[in-house]
């Protein structure tokens, strides 16, 4: 492998990635006005699945996800493992580029085709996959530093606004139902947004301070944790805990209710515009890793799979008839039957059975 990244920019893309569209929703709307203690608790077991990962990588340093399956599984069931996953990382830049078409349907550009719009914005991404990690690693760096100038200057903006939009007493009351009622009904935070980081098992021979790695996988769950907290405090004390969990788009919503006077108001198309920016880096990424994965499993360019993008444009508009169906499958199916097995129960299993063929072998 060629291309190679720094440990600040692999930091950048575990934060950047995961946060990108998880900012965009009310994770965990069950969890109502608790839902930011929620998003710190389960950063634990995201942190203890960083640590899965990073272990499995340590036993095969040269391989990604698709290449060491076979070597743990043998090839016939680890192949058929890899591939599962290549599908996986397709399936989830899916949702993601639905989202995406509805956002602008919704906000924006409400009379053109979102096949249109999609054609239009999946140039850029097919580009992106195209010219490799490097590129998109470095173009991330420079919007990360942009992005975190926007927020803090939208928050305090925020305070600021008219109407005293900002209500910190839409937090109470805190810890209601106790705290075991909450992790109970957030179990699902653990695969989205924490689970997502699995793409990274395909980066991680790319990264130049191998010995580095660990630790900022886990400073990025960290930082996500933070932010992602920090945005559904927002939510609730400027929307109320009901509207904001009810709301399609609750990021939006929020910034469009932001004013100062009437010099300054509408932000959320500013807002859209930046959503749609992080919304291009995360399917670079998850299509990035989807076509890695095909050439390494069948070992050819990856030229060869830079069909897939069109792959994923079509599906998102066929796979679901209308937005609530997707939002309804993305909250009580994907969870539970697709990212639970792929992204937590797998991995761990396939520790464990590494560790018990060494163990076996060594006697």
């Amino acid at each position: 492998m060629k291309e190679k990244i720094s440990i600040y920019q692999f930091f950048i893309l575990m934060t950047m990635i995961p946060y990108g569209t998880a900012s965009l929703f009310f994770l965990a709307p069950e969890a109502k006005q608790d839902v930011w203690i929620a998003l710190l608790l389960y950063a634990l077991p995201g942190i203890l699945l960083q640590i899965v990962y990073i272990t499995l990588y340590d036993k095969y340093p040269k391989d990604t996800l698709v290449t060491y399956m076979p070597k743990i599984y043998g090839k016939f069931i680890g192949n058929i493992l890899s591939i599962i996953y290549i599908t996986f990382f397709s399936y989830i830049s899916i949702r993601v580029f639905r989202d995406l078409l509805e956002l602008t349907a919704s906000f924006a550009l409400r009379h053109t085709s979102k096949l249109i719009f999609g054609l239009v914005f999946m140039i850029p991404i097919i580009y992106a996959v195209y010219t490799g990690i490097e590129n998109i690693s470095s173009l991330i760096q420079f919007y990360f530093i942009i992005l975190l100038t926007i927020k803090l200057g939208s928050f305090f903006l925020i305070l600021l606004s008219s109407d005293d939009m900002f209500k910190l007493q839409n937090l109470k009351p805190v810890l209601d139902n106790g705290i075991l009622n909450v992790l109970k009904n957030s179990w699902q935070l653990i695969t989205f947004p924490y689970g997502e980081t699995i793409v990274f098992t395909m980066l991680y021979p790319f990264v130049l301070q191998k010995n580095k790695i660990k630790k900022a996988a886990i400073l990025s769950i960290m930082v996500d944790a933070l932010l992602l907290s920090f945005n559904s405090i927002v939510f609730i004390c400027t929307l109320g805990v009901d509207f904001a969990t009810l709301s399609n788009f609750p990021l939006f919503e929020t910034y469009r209710l932001m004013h100062i006077g009437d010099f300054l108001s509408r932000l959320d198309i500013l807002f859209m515009i930046l959503f749609l920016v992080e919304g291009f880096f995360k399917l670079s990424i998850f299509l990035y890793t989807a076509v890695l994965g095909a050439s390494q499993v069948f070992n050819l360019k990856q030229n060869r799979f830079l069909f897939i993008p069109f792959i994923v444009l079509i599906l998102s508009l066929l796979l679901e008839k209308n937005y609530p169906q997707h939002i309804n499958i993305g909250l009580n199916y994907v969870p539970k039957y697709i990212s639970l097995p792929l992204e937590i129960v797998l991995p761990t299993l396939t520790l464990i059975i590494f560790y018990t063929k060494n163990s076996i072998l060594k006697k």
